[in-house]
């Protein structure tokens, strides 16, 4: 009996994606986190200068108008009898 051998692209493959999910997981998570305990200093200057931007809505209400036949949908209900306890 042949004893089992590894193919080397298995093993390969396997170890690219780990290291590839490594990477991504630093790169969506770690760095953005480290990128903003630093910048105390940013956060309170935009927050200083922020402006409120002027919006106007135009129309400033919708109205809807319709109007809708009453509809009756038949509903078929089976009615279900409760299993009873045999008697001993």
């Amino acid at each position: 009996m042949d004893s089992y051998q590894t193919s080397t692209p298995r093993a390969a493959l396997t170890i690219a994606a780990i290291a590839f999910t490594a990477l991504t997981i630093g790169v969506s998570v770690v760095a953005p986190a480290k990128m903003g305990s630093g910048s105390r200093e940013l956060a309170g200057a935009a927050r200083q200068s922020s402006v409120p931007t002027p919006v106007i809505i135009e129309p400033a209400s919708i109205e809807v108008v319709a109007a809708r036949g009453a509809a009756f949908i038949p509903v078929h209900v089976r009615s279900v009898q409760p299993k009873r306890k045999q008697q001993s």
